[in-house]
């Protein structure tokens, strides 16, 4: 009992909150638009939806029960999809890629209705696994008034992946879809341009997800329309594009979007932030290793304050 309770200690303090936080993947597309359904098989973009859902999914800790697995915001259900999905429809290319994955998606259309979800969320009415913003340059997509509804609670997306959640977007830098990032990393920048042809993962991306492939994310997805520079927060470069500049940022399980600023968590200093610490400490070997870490930093601790 004792080494137990000696090991929750010990992973408190050798893992910073980062480490319960939840998987992120924002990319400037609009894959939703460029995508379609065969038979029972996802094409192109609507392929690469269902490959980072299929990622996404077991690296949440967000604790239930959950409500549903997919909240899809900015997006209505369309009648007899999956299988009869229509092409360019984002609402259709969620359901489509979130029913090959084997989840389940609740719709969240209109900017009152998305309003209600994030107040929901707050009481703990709603608690989904996934949040997915549908983006823009589809049908059936977000349109300004929910733009702007979901830019207005840019602080409870914040909260929801730092408690475990996980969170996927598309979208167009041009038409704010990107402005609640901004709101939270004041120093990104999402310039509207992009190249997929030649786009790549990047070994934090390989690592964190797994399950995409280069194939999921260049020209043969679909095409990109804007990039992100300047600062990430606790965010990472996912993607590249042609020219080699991010295109696809976020993180596996541990991501967290602000960080290293006054009253928040301090950012990561690895590509891919904590995603295998726990399973690390958890495990008969790591338990050791987790002494020693947790005895490291009290020696470093105890030497500041005698300087």
């Amino acid at each position: 009992m004792k080494r137990a309770v000696a090991l929750l200690f010990i992973i408190a303090v050798c893992c910073p909150a980062a480490a319960w936080a939840g998987p992120v993947i924002l990319g400037g597309d609009d894959l939703t638009d460029h995508g379609s359904r065969s038979g029972a098989v996802n094409l192109e973009g609507w392929l690469y939806i269902e490959k980072a859902l299929t990622n996404l999914n077991p690296n949440v800790t967000r604790t239930g029960p959950f409500t549903t697995d997919i909240a899809a915001i900015g997006s209505a259900a369309v009648v007899g999809c999956p299988p009869a999905c229509p092409g360019s429809n984002a609402g259709a290319a969620i359901a489509s890629a979130a029913g090959n994955a084997g989840l389940g998606v609740t719709f969240f259309d209109g900017a009152a209705v998305i309003n209600g979800f994030f107040a929901s969320l707050a009481s703990g009415a709603v608690n989904p696994r996934i949040i997915w913003l549908a983006g823009s340059d589809a049908s059936n997509d977000e349109d300004a008034a929910e733009i702007a509804a979901v830019n207005a609670n840019a602080a409870a997306l914040n909260s929801y992946v730092a408690s475990g959640g996980g969170l996927m977007s598309h979208g167009i830098s041009s038409a704010g879809v990107y402005d609640w990032l901004s709101t939270l990393l004041p120093g990104i920048t999402t310039p509207g341009i992009c190249n997929s042809t030649g786009a790549t993962l990047t070994p934090a991306g390989q690592a964190a997800f797994p399950g995409l492939t280069n194939s999921n994310i260049d020209a043969n997805a679909g095409p990109c329309h804007n990039t992100f520079g300047g600062n990430f927060g606790g965010l990472v470069a996912l993607a590249l594009d042609g020219t080699g500049t991010p295109y696809i940022i976020g993180g596996g399980g541990g991501t967290l979007i602000q960080c290293g600023q006054p009253g928040q968590p301090p950012c990561p200093t690895t590509g891919v932030p904590f995603p295998s610490t726990l399973g690390l400490l958890l495990s008969a070997g790591g338990f050791g290793l987790a002494v020693r870490l947790w005895r490291a930093r009290r020696s470093q601790h105890q030497s500041a304050l005698i300087e």
